[in-house]
């Protein structure tokens, strides 16, 4: 099975945050030479600085777009994540999507960076980065940041399109409001997509915004023709350990299947049976490319308008297999 006709210009590959940096510029470069339609990088605290990286990419490539996949507005100032987003469509205009979002609780808390309000903080942030983007000029003192006659000497001459990588009901009506597209987390299965869509939707709306509004999915994926089963074994060994993280996580708790996922992962023993197949492929794809493209097909059949293979989570890969992964993946292509 080839789904390559409806994935052109839909499928992309999001490139794993512990590349060893100087690995990043083949990567990418592999990338567009497979014919994927885009490429994200994530800003994974404290392994590849989303800014630098982007930038790298985008200078190895020469027509896909790059994605910042996404960054924490707590880290930097609005001001200064502006300036360096604005800095990044200058010099590649056209090919630049940046993303923001609340971070990863965990990793901001080291920083002494977590907000009384992570929803607050959002609006605050992104509102402030989307304005200085578009040229205003801003003076004020917000719950998190003050600004005095601040504004950017090199506004981008396009509008920059920001994507919000958000999980919960409040955060995913927020992106449709601010946002120009949501990215959608790993483990978003076709029922959690559906629903937050509507979710999107709603904000929107509510904001009486009528432009496009774009929901990239990610989606991990264990890809092997020769032996489609050794990619579900290895799915299987990854899925306690990566959905253990997920445990009362919107992408969890909203739809049936998810609620059953929680549950399983909650109250299993560590010398227990691994999750069955049947549930953990709610959540993930792994098997033939052909298995892998039907997943894609109904992750856009329910609302996702690009989806977004992820070849290495959290390093469970070796840099070698990442690369081997992306190349499987271009069957899809075909």
């Amino acid at each position: 099975m080839s789904v390559g006709g409806r994935l052109a210009g839909r499928l992309g590959v999001q490139i794993a945050a512990t590349t060893p940096p100087p690995r990043l510029a083949q990567t990418v470069a592999e990338v567009e030479r497979l014919g994927y339609a885009q490429a994200w990088l994530a800003e994974d605290y404290f392994e590849l600085g989303g800014i630098a990286s982007v930038g790298a990419a985008l200078a190895a490539t020469s027509r896909i777009p790059v994605g910042l996949g996404v960054a924490s507005v707590r880290v930097r100032h609005p001001a200064v994540m502006a300036m360096e987003l604005a800095t990044l469509a200058g010099l590649y205009p056209g090919r630049f999507m940046a993303g923001l979002g609340h971070g990863v609780p965990h990793w901001t808390g080291q920083m002494g960076l977590r907000p009384a309000s992570f929803l607050r903080s959002l609006r605050e942030g992104a509102s402030a980065v989307r304005r200085l983007l578009d040229g205003e000029e801003l003076t004020g003192a917000g719950e998190y940041h003050a600004f005095d006659q601040v504004r950017l000497l090199h506004p981008p001459a396009e509008r920059l399109p920001l994507y919000f990588g958000v999980h919960g009901p409040r955060s995913l009506a927020l992106s449709g409001e601010l946002a120009d597209g949501t990215l959608l987390g790993w483990f978003s299965s076709p029922d959690y997509v559906r629903w937050a869509r509507e979710r999107i939707v709603e904000g929107r709306a509510r904001a009486g915004r009528t432009d496009e509004h774009a929901v990239v999915v990610l989606l991990v994926c264990s890809i092997d023709d020769a032996d489609p089963a050794a990619a579900r074994a290895e799915l299987r060994g990854w899925a306690s350990h990566l959905l253990a993280a997920l445990a009362g996580r919107p992408e969890t708790m909203v739809t049936e299947a998810g609620r059953r996922l929680d549950e399983a992962v909650r109250t299993r023993a560590a010398d227990d049976e691994l999750l069955p197949d049947e549930l953990i492929g709610q959540f993930m794809a792994a098997g033939s490319a052909a298995d892998c493209g039907a997943y894609v097909e109904h992750l856009l059949d329910v609302g996702a308008d690009r989806v977004v293979l992820v070849p290495n989570p959290a390093g469970q890969r070796s840099y070698e297999g990442m690369v081997e992964q992306i190349r499987r993946g271009a069957a899809l292509l075909d």
